[in-house]
């Protein structure tokens, strides 16, 4: 959707108008899913959360000023909610950054590449099976690293969306995400072992 047909649908949308609304969510619907999705344990129920979600925006919009970026503000909404339902649950969520700015993440790891492909066959990285394992250890990273690598490794949020959604400054989001990955690729070392007995 363009920026400036966005601004008209929100412009209508906090005048009242349902139809533009209803535009607003069938745009962005599919990606509030894929960030929820991959953030929420199985026991949580996708679809009430991102009806939560959606609520919340609504009576949010008139919050929203035309300066400010939908998507990001979108994406805020969707954490926060799920942060919200995490609390209510008794989990306790650690969003604070006590780690010095170090080595910062690196821009070339994106989606699933979070290993050198030159280290594993092509097969591997592209296999459903292989996908499905990364993401399920993933969701089980600690809730401060696994967002991390979600929005930047999977979503592909820019380290400026990470900061306006988390209102982390960059080296802090940087640095998690660094740690993020590292505690990612831990998880995943059984796996590279397992395969390498296999072949062996």
């Amino acid at each position: 959707m363009q920026r400036d047909a966005e601004k008209e649908l929100i412009r209508r949308c906090q005048k009242g108008d349902k139809a533009a609304f209803s535009q607003l969510v069938r745009g962005h619907q599919q990606g509030v899913f894929n960030l929820l999705y991959r953030l929420i344990p199985e026991w949580m129920d996708l679809e009430d959360i991102a009806q939560e979600v959606w609520v919340k925006v609504y009576q949010s919009l008139g919050k929203i000023n035309e300066y400010s970026s939908f998507k990001t503000w979108l994406n805020r909404i969707a954490i926060n909610t799920y942060y919200d339902k995490m609390r209510r649950q008794g989990n306790r969520i650690d969003l604070s950054i006590d780690e010095p700015f170090g080595s910062g993440g690196d821009d070339n790891v994106n989606g699933l590449d979070l290993v050198d492909p030159k280290l594993l066959p092509e097969e591997m990285i592209l296999d459903a099976e292989w996908k499905q394992f990364v993401e399920a250890k993933i969701k089980i990273l600690p809730e401060q690293y696994k967002v991390m690598i979600i929005m930047r490794d999977i979503q592909n949020f820019s380290y400026e969306e990470i900061c306006s959604v988390t209102d982390l400054s960059l080296g802090a989001v940087k640095t998690r995400i660094a740690r993020a990955r590292e505690k990612l690729l831990k998880e995943l070392s059984g796996y590279f072992k397992e395969v390498k007995a296999d072949v062996s």
